[in-house]
């Protein structure tokens, strides 16, 4: 099979693979697939990761259950609880000691003989056949001696053997209470009767033959070297091999569940009793419900999907009424579930035109560069199957001939469609309840539907496809989107002290049982401020120290397709992610143990540094054999709300910890620069929903922005900002500093030392207009940035009116000295984030509160004492 090579060469892409017929597709697939899945029978690994049937531990033979995913017996499972928070698994299997197997193969083994029938009976109680035991306790009771009676006794004849094939133990009970011929051993019997319990099949012959038919091959009576064989030559040969891509395809898939072969070989059975010819039968997604096991109806109903691809074509699926993005050689859309790939069902539109449109609209979006969303792609399907419903109730054909649909069945739709959401009818149907139920449209589903089906409707309408009149979509129905909900509120400090402190991480770990770092996942949410998803999504090698003291953490910002952005991280964060690597390194190192064994040093290195840039810090315990898919977000929020609620806490979430971050930062003199790039915004607009600065801080923090005055060496130069106030060690010291060395006067600060000290001013307060121009010693502040630019917006107003040119470029050259100082103003307010507040703030306007520090701590200079009128400028009083 793999010495032809042409079906392999042939296949380039996708596309060139989906147009193979189904034995070239198989011939290409089968390239791949390991040596004992092309083997007659199929001899699965004792321990593979997927198909494993062993316990790890050597030479113990007992069964696993069906639900271990640790590969240990029920006895080792047990043992390794008691011993889990001290020895690694690896460590507990290299010491335990094997126990015997009790579930297997008990069929075939017989028990010891009667010590009086010799082999013709097997000895049950005290060494002896039933019989012989009862007619011992009743000789005892007699007070006759054990021993002459035991003399005295005669063998019994032989039982029949059970009609179980291959059972070895005495047929002593009939199959229907004495009414049957055939006899059965004593444990068959009791199989017999939960069959019969389960399928309520009391009485019935037929039944009987095919659970003979079928014990004969369960686990209880195979020998134990065929464990791990699952048989396929039965089948028809396509059928075979739906079966081994399937087996291939489940095992290449990351979040996948464990595939016990028995539970294979009882399919593949029941596949061939019932003539089945290829896995799309609709028999075989029938008769997952008929099973109460778990691990066997999840096997029928993935068994099927996995083999998709080799069985199926485009036009296939298009017929079915399903689409899925693999059958078009595209990747499932973003954000879809990986658990079991599901299709998406489009069956329930009625109108086969609407049906092939909303087809051929999702081929060209699984076809696109940039991907969609899951949100988006399921509001489509949905909006065009309330559409189809629709129709089917306003059109006499049901909207099975779209020419006939024109602007008055737009407007019939709107009018239906009103009356659905006013009068809560419920319409909307909810497949993933059981059996499926029916809601009433929501003012979201309300509101975004009808822009979905719009979409589609247009997609159409350009792609020349059969659909309606341009009329019909014209004239269909938009509506504005729902209001959006309120902005997250940042944390108080009381609660979020609560929420990082010690005793509550701890309450917070001891939730965490399969060590995966909740605690870690919280704490590093609290002081990076990234979102939860963003959080649980940190590769390994997400932190390292640049420099010799400044640690980064670098996490994708998947709301803006931004990946491994870098962040300064939190020194205690830091150490604790250091942690959490060592952890989930060793997890690693021990699932992938075999491949790193044939590695040499170098070789280990190169992996372990693909290990860093793909795989997950927080990697789930759930469906993940290769831990490469990281912790969901369920099951965090899950464990994170109990904590709250135990706590005391109410109202908080983890979005809530950004706001509070953002606002945090700023009210402390963080530039707005800084808050955007730690909360992974990139635009003011988004850093507004989330923090603004308090009225208080606010008024402190454009005071303590200073910029040189027009009339300095380098006018427009910040010469303090709230980051360098605050390195002065106090308020108090801050406030000195203000207190002496300036001097508010003319919208602005005076820096000139007499003046401050009490002196008149040598410029007679002409601080921005004297006979030589601005003063040295002004300085503009961020509360002055409005008033000043109003002023010269209003001189330049003037300027175009002047009556001659001379006139004109005096005044505007009066204002040039200006221009960088209220430049360099502007950008440092920028980069603070507090030029949209002092833009706002208009000295002018009655709505200020005047009573506010900023106004009212200004005062006239000649007021102040020892002050003079002079009017000499500075430099004339310093000759």
């Amino acid at each position: 099979m793999r010495d032809d090579n042409s079906a392999v060469a042939a296949v380039s892409s996708a596309s060139d693979y989906l147009a193979l017929p189904f034995e070239q597709r198989y011939e290409a697939a089968s390239q791949a697939f390991p040596d004992w899945l092309l083997s007659d029978p199929i001899s699965f690994p004792r321990d593979h990761p997927t198909y494993g049937w062993g316990c790890r531990v050597t030479d113990c033979n007992a069964e696993l259950a069906n639900s271990n995913i640790k590969f240990l017996c029920n006895a080792h499972d047990h043992e390794y609880r008691l011993v889990s928070s001290t020895l690694s698994i690896e460590q507990f299997a290299k010491q335990a000691k094997p126990c015997p197997c009790k579930y297997n193969d008990w069929g075939r083994s017989r028990r010891e003989d009667c010590r009086v029938c010799g082999p013709n009976r097997e000895a049950l109680i005290r060494g002896l056949c039933a019989a012989h035991d009862a007619l011992l306790r009743k000789a005892r009771k007699s007070g006759d001696d054990e021993k002459a009676w035991l003399s005295a006794q005669a063998p019994f004849a032989a039982h029949p053997r059970c009609s179980v094939l291959h059972c070895v133990h005495d047929g002593v009970l009939f199959n229907f209470r004495g009414e049957g011929e055939a006899k059965i051993c004593r444990s068959h019997y009791e199989v017999w009767k939960l069959y019969k319990r389960e399928h309520d099949c009391a009485g019935d012959p037929k039944a009987w033959t095919e659970w003979v038919t079928r014990e004969a091959k369960t686990r209880r009576m195979q020998p134990l070297d065929v464990r791990g064989l699952v048989t396929l030559n039965h089948l028809p040969y396509r059928l075979q091999c739906e079966i081994r891509y399937a087996i291939h395809r489940h095992a290449n898939t990351i979040r996948r569940t464990h595939w016990r072969p028995r539970h294979i070989q009882l399919i593949v059975d029941v596949l061939a009793n019932a003539g089945v010819q290829t896995l799309n039968d609709p028999m075989v997604a029938e008769q997952a419900p008929n099973y109460k096991t778990l691990e066997i109806r999840r096997i029928w109903t993935d068994l099927p999907i996995a083999a998709r691809s080799l069985t199926l074509t485009k036009q296939d699926a298009k017929e079915g009424g399903w689409f899925d993005p693999l059958i078009v050689g595209a990747a499932p859309f973003q954000g879809a579930q990986v658990t079991r790939r599901k299709v998406w069902d489009l069956t329930d539109i009625s109108q086969r035109w609407l049906r092939d449109l909303l087809w051929d609209h999702l081929e060209s979006l699984a076809t696109e560069t940039k991907r969609l969303s899951v949100g988006n792609v399921l509001r489509r399907i949905r909006g065009i199957g309330l559409l189809s419903k629709a129709l089917r109730q306003l059109r006499e054909d049901e909207g099975n001939n779209p020419e006939l649909l024109n602007a008055s069945d737009a407007r019939a739709f709107k009018e239906l469609w009103d009356l659905w959401h006013r009068e809560q009818i419920p319409v909307v149907e909810n497949k993933v309840s059981n059996p499926p139920t029916l809601g009433t449209l929501s003012d979201l589903l309300y509101r975004t539907h009808p822009s979905a089906m719009r979409i589609v409707l247009l997609f159409g309408c350009q792609t020349g496809l059969r659909g309606p009149s341009d009329s019909f979509v014209l004239a269909f129905p938009q509506y504005s989107a729902p209001q959006e909900a309120p902005k997250p509120r940042p944390i108080n400090d009381a609660d979020f002290r609560l929420l990082i402190s010690e005793a509550s991480l701890e309450q917070l770990e001891a939730k965490d049982v399969n060590n995966i770092g909740l605690s870690d996942i919280w704490f590093t949410h609290a002081y990076q401020g990234g979102r939860i998803g963003e959080t649980l999504a940190l590769r390994l090698g997400c932190i390292a120290m640049i420099g010799d003291a400044q640690p980064y953490l670098w996490r994708d910002i998947s709301k803006v397709n931004v990946l491994d952005y870098g962040m300064p991280c939190h020194y205690p964060v830091y150490q604790r992610l250091l942690r959490r690597q060592e952890i989930t390194r060793a997890k690693l190192r021990a699932r992938y143990a075999k491949e790193l064994a044939s590695l040499n040093k170098r070789q280990r290195a190169a992996l372990e540094a693909v290990w860093d840039r793909t795989m997950p810090l927080f990697p789930s315990t759930t469906k993940n054999p290769d831990l490469r898919l990281p912790l969901s977000q369920c099951y965090f929020r899950e464990k994170f709300d109990t904590w709250i609620g135990e706590l005391g806490l109410t109202g908080i979430t983890t979005h809530r910890t950004r706001a509070t971050l953002a606002t945090a930062l700023l009210n402390n003199g963080a530039p707005a620069a800084l808050v955007r790039q730690m909360l992974g915004h990139f635009s003011e607009e988004s850093l507004a929903h989330y923090a603004r600065y308090s009225d208080d801080n606010v008024v402190r923090h454009l005071h303590q922005v200073w910029t040189a005055g027009p009339g300095m060496d380098k006018p427009g130069k910040v010469l303090m900002t709230p980051a360098t106030a605050s390195g002065l060690g106090s308020a108090a010291a801050v406030a000195d500093r203000i207190d002496l060395t300036v001097i508010p006067v003319e919208h602005g600060l005076c820096r000139y030392g007499p003046v401050v000290g009490g002196s008149a001013c040598p410029v007679g307060k002409n601080c921005s207009g004297g006979p030589k121009g601005p003063c040295p010693h002004f300085v503009l502040t961020g509360a002055d940035l409005a008033y000043w630019e109003r002023k010269r917006d209003a001189a330049y107003h003037f300027a175009e009116g002047a009556p001659s040119e001379e006139a004109r470029d005096y005044i505007l050259n009066e204002w040039k000295p200006w221009e960088k100082v209220l430049a360099g103003l502007r950008d440092a307010l920028d980069e603070l984030g507090l030029l949209e507040a002092a833009e706002r703030l208009d000295l002018r306007s009655p709505m200020q509160d005047f009573f506010h520090p900023l106004f009212s701590s200004g005062w006239p200079l000649n007021t102040l004492p020892g002050t003079s009128s002079t009017t000499d400028h500075p430099e004339d009083v310093a000759k």
